[in-house]
């Protein structure tokens, strides 16, 4: 966790096992995140100040990562399955906790790294359906239609808290905006906006502030050359 006002790192998760993918819960109470226990993926989630043990919302066979956290709290998006094939799920924070499929779908391009609308109606996701990765968005829990945003190309989509507007990254590393709005029941998307250019980093990472004024993007702050030794000869200097 790390205090942007006052530059302050407090460790979260502990232990050897590997916590990952965390997400924050609509009211800043929790995080969930994934803990790689005995060769399965548990979605777990804790208290965001620190306190109080995690608790095991899931337990996964498969490789498994929330994605988000619906706003009025009742459910998770999880990404289950190898990145390519993957598909998104509904993990319902009430009652059985029993998953179900978010996105319907063969698998052939998969569905991922997806993202809820305010109202909990629609999901945005990427796909490689067209074979190429695209922004897509269908509605949740059974409701009708499905819309590619992307025109070429577009990744990690995120919506604003109003559900005016939905945000992905291209091809090119240019963060996007795109007007979103419901007429009859279908969603309408506007021109696309240039937010930022050509931000380029060899896994960029991006958030949109919940009251829409700031956008964090993760960057290299410095180059580092590597250099690679060579050992010839490496049999005759073991015999020493």
């Amino acid at each position: 966790m790390l205090d942007i006002a006052r530059g302050v790192r407090t460790r979260l998760t502990f232990g050897p096992i590997s916590n990952t993918e965390p997400v924050w819960s609509p009211d800043g109470k929790w995080i969930a995140y994934t803990a790689d226990r005995g060769g399965h993926a548990n979605i777990c989630r804790k208290p965001a100040d620190g306190s109080g043990a995690e608790e095991v919302l899931h337990v996964d066979d498969q490789l498994a990562s929330p994605n988000d956290w619906s706003h009025d709290g009742k459910y998770i998006l999880l990404q289950r399955g190898p990145l390519g094939s993957s598909q998104l799920w509904s993990l319902p924070l009430e009652g059985d906790r029993k998953v179900s499929l978010a996105v319907p779908g063969d698998g052939t391009g998969g569905s991922f790294l997806g993202s809820l609308s305010p109202d909990a109606r629609w999901v945005a996701y990427m796909s490689g359906d067209s074979g190429a990765l695209q922004v897509y968005v269908v509605g949740f829990h059974g409701g009708q239609g499905k819309w590619q945003v992307s025109p070429n190309g577009g990744t990690q989509p995120r919506w604003s808290r109003d559900g005016k507007e939905l945000y992905y990254l291209d091809l090119s590393y240019n963060l996007v905006a795109v007007p979103v709005k419901e007429v009859g029941g279908a969603l309408q998307f506007g021109a696309a906006q240039t937010l930022v250019n050509n931000w380029s980093a060899p896994r960029v990472f991006f958030d949109v502030s919940p009251n829409g004024k700031r956008i964090l993007l993760d960057r290299i702050s410095q180059e580092v050359s590597q250099s690679i030794a060579v050992v010839t000869n490496f049999k005759a200097a073991l015999k020493k």
